[in-house]
């Protein structure tokens, strides 16, 4: 559909014909207001577009949408934008109790997509430098470590002693300076034996 407005508008629904028209109010330039017939998709854009600018707004942070000069790739990329941007609202209203960061649903869902079928051994590297989660109010130091490695297979987590002390991943602070000569095994990250290296599994 095509509409005159301040500019010319163009519109693609599904949920409506060319046929579906209404009312909608303009003022003119001596104050009076009348209603001028209107196409129910532009009424409809126009009553919602606070949603469509706050999904544009989520779909921005993390985009992986590519340059491309074949414009049918720009649609995919847009459709997967689409579909984790709608996917994590949809996790986030049914568990309230522990909602993710974008970028964490982001991360694990890459995992959970790639992370079994990849060609190429994981290194070390990958399972440190994921991000951390945000910081809340009631929200406990973040570890670096992913919790699908952190609290996986706990009984293949043993404690190895490093040639020199470095700061306990869970416990050091910049007030409280603790360090060990014990890392973890599989997370690869330095932990006081009592009670850090328990606590950091669980």
């Amino acid at each position: 559909m095509q509409w005159q407005d301040t500019k010319v508008v163009h519109v693609l629904s599904t949920a409506y014909t060319p046929t579906n028209v209404d009312k909608t109010n303009r003022k003119l330039k001596d104050g009076s207001v009348v209603q001028i017939p209107c196409p129910k998709p532009v009424k409809q854009y126009t009553g919602h577009m606070g949603g469509v600018d706050r999904f544009d707004q989520k779909r921005c942070y993390y985009s992986v949408s590519r340059r491309s000069r074949r414009w049918w790739l720009r649609l995919f990329y847009f459709l997967v934008d689409t579909c984790i941007v709608n996917a994590h609202i949809l996790h986030t209203s049914d568990h309230p109790d522990d909602s993710l960061s974008q970028l964490q649903y982001r991360v694990n869902l890459f995992r959970g997509l790639v992370c079994n079928y990849s060609s190429k051994a994981r290194r070390t590297s990958l399972q440190m430098n994921f991000v951390r989660r945000r910081r809340h109010k009631a929200d406990k130091k973040p570890t670096g470590v992913p919790d699908n490695i952190r609290t996986c297979s706990v009984g293949l987590h043993m404690p190895a002693e490093l040639p020199s002390f470095r700061r306990c991943r869970l416990c050091s602070t910049k007030a409280h300076n603790r360090r060990s000569r014990i890392q973890c095994s599989t997370c690869h990250v330095p932990l006081c034996v009592v009670p850090c290296f328990a606590k950091f599994h669980q």
